[in-house]
C-alpha cells in the first residue's frame, strides 16, 4: 500500500522543511558530541590526575612506612643488645601506640639455630628439622603468648614471626576488644606488606634494603624460595596466643586421662595422641563447631553415629571418655590406611581420602613433603599445620608443671560403670542407688539435662557412670559394674 500524502487540511508552511530539518539534528548532535567529548576528557584527565597521584604518593607511603618500621627497629636493636642472650626467643617490647603494646622476637644466633633443629618429644614422637621451626612456633603459640597476644606471622611460613601486639590494656568487652586489635592490626599488617613488596623489588640489590627489612630478611634467611618476600606480602596472618586456652584444659584433662589413655592403648594407639584433644577443644565438654563437631575430640556425627550412641538427649560425643573410643577407633584406621602416625594424625582434620590422594600426589609418605609440596585446594592453613601443632602441644604438656605453675591439680574422676539391662530412666536410678541427680549429672555429661531431670528412659545397653562408692542394689538392671 503506498504511503498516503500529506492531508490538503494542514499548510505545507506550518511543517519544517528538509533542509530546516538537517540543520536542527546536525546541531543536536553536535551538541551531544561535544558533551559526551567534553565529559570523555575531563574523564580522562580526572584518571590522569589519579594516577600520578597514586605515582606521587606509593613512593611518599612507602617512605612514612619505612620511616616508622625503621624507628621501631632502632629501638629493638638498642634494647635487644641489653637483653640476655639465651637459647630461647623472646619478646622484647618496643613500642606502646595507645592501649596496644608492640614486640619483636629476640633471638640470638644460638637460639635461631636451635629453632631448626630435629627434637625428641617421646620415644614415639619425634621432631624432624624440616619441621623444627613450624613446631617451635605452635610450641610459643601454647605456652608464652595468651589470648591478650595477637601474633602478626606468615600463613607460608609460620615461624616468622613479624610482631607481638598485646591488647592486655585494652578495656573493652572482648567482642569489642577482638575488633580494636583486629583493626589496629590490619594498618601494621598493610604496612608489612608495602615493606615485602619493595623487598621483592629489590631481591638483587639488598644493600638498598631499610634497617627494618633487614631485620624480617634476617628472620627468612633459613628460606630459599627466591619469590619469598613477595609471598610473605600475601600471606601475613594474625594468630592469637593459646596459653589461657591450654592452662583451661590442665585444670580439667587429668579427671579424665587415665580412662582416655587405657582406650588408646586397647585401640592400638600411642597414649601421646590422646593429646589431640587440646588441639581439638582444650577439653572443653561443650566444644561444638560449626560444621556439627562435637566434645572434647571434635568427633563429626557420621563419626559419632558409627562407633557412638547419639539419639534425642544423648550424645556420646560430649563424655571424653566415651568419646575417646571413636577418636581412637578413627586414629586406628588412618594408621591402617596411611601408614604413618604423622599422617594418621593429620588425616584426623584433613580426612583420609584427602592424605591418600597427597601422598599419591607427592609421592611420598613423609608429612614434611606434604606441606612443602603439596598444593591441593583443601590442604589449607589448618591442615598443614596440623600435626605441628600437636607436637607442639605434646611438648609444652611434657613441661607443664613448670610452664603452668598456676594451674591446681585435680585428681581423676573416681567412678563405676552400670552397663543397663532395661529400660530406665536416671531418677529411677539414682533413687536405687541413692544417689543424686547432680553427680550424675557430673559424671555423664552425654546425657543433656532434660533427660537427666525427667522420667524419660535410657535405652538397653546403654552405659552410666555413677560415684564410685555407690552400693548398687539394683542388679535388675545392671549387667556388669566395674570400678574405673
Amino acid at each position: 500500500m503506498p504511503l498516503q500524502k500529506t492531508s490538503p487540511a494542514i499548510h505545507r508552511s506550518s511543517l519544517p522543511n528538509h533542509r530546516t530539518k538537517q540543520a536542527i539534528l546536525v546541531a543536536a548532535l553536535s551538541l551531544f558530541a561535544g558533551a559526551a567529548l567534553m565529559d570523555g576528557i575531563l574523564r580522562m584527565h580526572r584518571s590522569a590526575h589519579l594516577m600520578s597521584a597514586k605515582r606521587k604518593t606509593a613512593p611518599n607511603s612507602l617512605a612514612m612506612t619505612s620511616a616508622q618500621a625503621d624507628k621501631d627497629n632502632a629501638e629493638f636493636e638498642l634494647k635487644r643488645k641489653n637483653t640476655e642472650k639465651t637459647e630461647e626467643c623472646v619478646p622484647v617490647r618496643i613500642r606502646q601506640d595507645g592501649a596496644i603494646g608492640i614486640s619483636y622476637l629476640n633471638c640470638s644466633r644460638q637460639a635461631y639455630d636451635q629453632d631448626g633443629e630435629a627434637v625428641t618429644i617421646t620415644d614415639d614422637f619425634r621432631v624432624p628439622s624440616e619441621l623444627a621451626r613450624r613446631y617451635n612456633f605452635w610450641r610459643r603459640i601454647y605456652s608464652l603468648w595468651s589470648k591478650d597476644h595477637y601474633v602478626l606471622h606468615l600463613s607460608e611460613y609460620p615461624e616468622v614471626v613479624i610482631a607481638i601486639f598485646d591488647a592486655s590494656k585494652i578495656s573493652a568487652l572482648p567482642v569489642a576488644k577482638d575488633k580494636k586489635i583486629k583493626k589496629f592490626a590490619k594498618v601494621e599488617r598493610d604496612n608489612y606488606r608495602k615493606l615485602f613488596l619493595a623487598m621483592h623489588q629489590n631481591k638483587e640489590n639488598e644493600e638498598r634494603f631499610t634497617p627494618a627489612m633487614r631485620r624480617l630478611a634476617e628472620n627468612m634467611i633459613h628460606i630459599n624460595n627466591k619469590d619469598k618476600y613477595l609471598v610473605a606480602a600475601q600471606s601475613l596472618r594474625l594468630q592469637r596466643g593459646q596459653r589461657d586456652f591450654i592452662a583451661s584444659g590442665l585444670a580439667v584433662a587429668p579427671k579424665y586421662l587415665s580412662s582416655i589413655e587405657a582406650e588408646f592403648r586397647r585401640q592400638g594407639v600411642p597414649v601421646e595422641i590422646t593429646r589431640l584433644a587440646f588441639v581439638e577443644s582444650s577439653f572443653n565438654l561443650k566444644a561444638q563447631s560449626k560444621v556439627g563437631a562435637s566434645g572434647v575430640y571434635q568427633i563429626m556425627p557420621a563419626t559419632g553415629h558409627q562407633y557412638l550412641r547419639i539419639f534425642d538427649g544423648v550424645d556420646e560425643r560430649n563424655d571424653p571418655i566415651k568419646a575417646s573410643r571413636a577418636a581412637a577407633k578413627l586414629l586406628r584406621l588412618n594408621y591402617n590406611l596411611t601408614g604413618a602416625w604423622p599422617l594418621a594424625i593429620t588425616a584426623y582434620n584433613h580426612g583420609v581420602g584427602g592424605i591418600r590422594r597427597a601422598t599419591q600426589a607427592v609421592d611420598s609418605h613423609d608429612i614434611a613433603d606434604l606441606i612443602d609440596k603439596y598444593h591441593g585446594n583443601q590442604f589449607g592453613f589448618a591442615s598443614k599445620n596440623f600435626y605441628s601443632s600437636f607436637l607442639g602441644v605434646l611438648a609444652t604438656l611434657k613441661d607443664a608443671d613448670r610452664l603452668f605453675p598456676e594451674v591446681p591439680r585435680v585428681q581423676p574422676l573416681a567412678f563405676s560403670t552400670i552397663k543397663l539391662s532395661k529400660p530406665i530412666s536416671v531418677r529411677e536410678i539414682c533413687r536405687k542407688n541413692t544417689v543424686s541427680l547432680a553427680q550424675v549429672a557430673q559424671l555423664n555429661p552425654d546425657i543433656s539435662p532434660r533427660v537427666i531431670r525427667s522420667e524419660s528412659n535410657l535405652p538397653t545397653g546403654f552405659v552410666i557412670k555413677i560415684p564410685v562408692k555407690t552400693n548398687i542394689t539394683s542388679r535388675t538392671f545392671a549387667s556388669r559394674s566395674t570400678p574405673r
